[in-house]
């Protein structure tokens, strides 16, 4: 029996694997059909939504999320967590439009460490017996995972939105049957696991796509999309595809008519108070504004957008089971986008001086955040808090920071993690890079030993039009968070 918290998250990471069972492929996927079976395969008594890609699934999860509150209580399972683990579990509760309305934002809540313990130990015992099986010990994420669907199911959700852990074919959420999945694109990430090719990863990715029901993709390169696109033939699923707002610039413009269903977006204005859009799909939907930060975001909120669109237009047969008058109006849409929070995303934590929290960790997420921070905060001279986790290509990501940034402040993170314990480059690594491979004037970057150490060196040395920005993993955000929002790490 757990009895504390602090007992459940250390008996969690008991079940942290070790390296070579990292990533365990169709094993842990078989693992984890067995888990849920023995709970009862709770995933099943709600309709869900799946929504994996390179970058963004994240956030636009949770911008489906946000719009589909404004009228019905949803389930929320995102990862990593950024300083409790309970964060990767969050209820939205439904309410008037006009109590929304006047909402500050739509964040969600985390299910309470009560009800965490609650669950764990209600877990216990198959816990037990799929560890003696022929499966073995279950994963950290496994657990969550099937806690989460338990969570939605003593909740009373009416829909749950899950996003993909790694991958997709083998990730341990892929035991779900979505009524859409959302693909939001496909880059080079977690390749030494996925494949050294956007189309190997790309056939991981669309592992998530199930038989008959609705796709709803960002992706950009044509060989990705004809992957996307076999798969979804093979599956009879219905593709609808983010394309330029213009037909003639498409690069899939030469495909064959019924493909897929375009939808588009045109960015009217930018602002470090969020975006304003028009949206083009089975609807126009004019001036919609979107709370958070960033190019990037508005092109996730139109994902967000079409996957609404998709469950209005098509009323799948599990939707229909579950909700028999699912329905949504372009004031629900409005307020759920106007209304989204995504924590460490262009996330202002500070106005004097200007903090902003960002988890960019790889190629594409650091070249969108480069271009959101040109957009949104053109005047500002920009000190940079970074810290980059050791697996990944520092010198790419180095490359596109030292785009904006006057200053530096290079730091380092370790901590335990569903991965087992997660260390950053030395801060030291990083400036000979910085130095060395770019020529980057040396009074210009120095290294910090801590994060805190850092954060206060940057905060003591800013100016009014100084911009901090602490980005290159969501572990070193996870730590600031912490700093500023004043909650220990768990």
């Amino acid at each position: 029996m757990i009895n504390t918290f602090n007992s459940a998250v250390k008996f969690l990471e008991g079940y942290i694997p070790t390296p070579d069972k990292k990533h365990p492929g169709q094993l842990g996927l078989e693992r984890m059909k067995y888990l849920v079976t023995l709970l009862g395969n709770p995933q099943f008594t709600y309709p869900t939504i799946h929504v994996g890609g390179t970058s963004g699934k994240g956030s636009t999860a949770t911008i489906i999320a946000s719009i589909l509150a404004t009228r019905y209580k949803v389930g929320l399972h995102t990862s990593p967590h950024l300083i409790s683990v309970t964060e990767r579990i969050k209820l939205f509760s439904k309410g008037p439009l006009a109590e929304i309305a006047r909402s500050p934002l739509i964040k969600g809540e985390d299910i309470s460490n009560s009800e965490f313990i609650a669950l764990l130990n209600e877990m216990l015992p198959v816990i037990k017996k799929v560890e003696e099986s022929e499966f073995g010990k279950p994963s950290y994420f496994e657990i969550l995972t099937a806690l989460a669907f338990l969570a939605f199911v003593q909740a009373k959700v009416d829909i749950a939105v899950i996003e993909v852990g790694m991958g997709g074919r083998f990730d341990g959420t892929n035991v779900i049957k979505p009524v859409v999945a959302v693909l939001t694109n496909v880059g080079l990430d977690h390749t030494e696991v996925l494949g050294n090719t956007v189309e190997e990863i790309a056939r991981d990715k669309v592992g998530i796509i199930k038989p008959g029901i609705e796709v709803v993709t960002g992706v950009k390169q044509p060989s990705v999309f004809k992957v996307v696109n076999a798969e979804c033939r093979m599956q009879n699923a219905n593709l609808s595809l983010l394309t330029p707002s213009t037909p003639e610039e498409s690069l899939y413009a030469g495909h064959p008519r019924g493909v897929f269903e375009a939808f588009s977006y045109r960015i009217k204005q930018v602002t470090s108070g969020g975006s304003v859009f028009d949206y083009f799909g089975e609807h126009t939907y004019r001036n919609l504004k979107l709370s958070l930060l960033g190019l990037h975001q508005v092109e996730n909120a139109s994902l967000a957008v079409r996957t609404i669109e998709s469950l209005l237009e098509r009323k799948p047969e599990q939707v229909k089971r579950f909700l028999t008058s699912f329905g949504m109006t372009k004031n629900n849409i409005k307020a759920g986008l106007k209304l989204a929070f995504i924590p460490g995303r262009l996330e202002i934590v500070s106005k004097k001086p200007l903090i902003v929290l960002d988890g960019a960790h790889n190629d594409d997420k650091v070249r969108a955040l480069v271009t959101a921070i040109r957009e949104i905060f053109p005047q500002k001279k920009v000190t940079g808090i970074i810290a980059i986790k050791d697996d990944k290509n520092a010198k790419k990501i180095l490359r596109e920071f030292l785009k904006i940034c006057q200053k530096i402040i290079f730091t380092k993170f370790s901590l335990m993690s569903d991965q087992g314990v997660i260390f950053s480059y030395e801060p030291e690594e990083l400036l000979e890079i910085a130095i060395s491979d770019f020529s980057t004037p040396g009074e210009s970057l120095r290294a910090a030993p801590g994060v805190y150490l850092a954060l206060e060196q940057a905060i003591k040395e800013a100016k009014e039009d100084d911009l901090i920005l602490v980005t290159g993993s969501l572990y070193l955000v996870g730590e600031i968070s912490a700093y500023f929002f004043g909650r220990s790490k768990k």
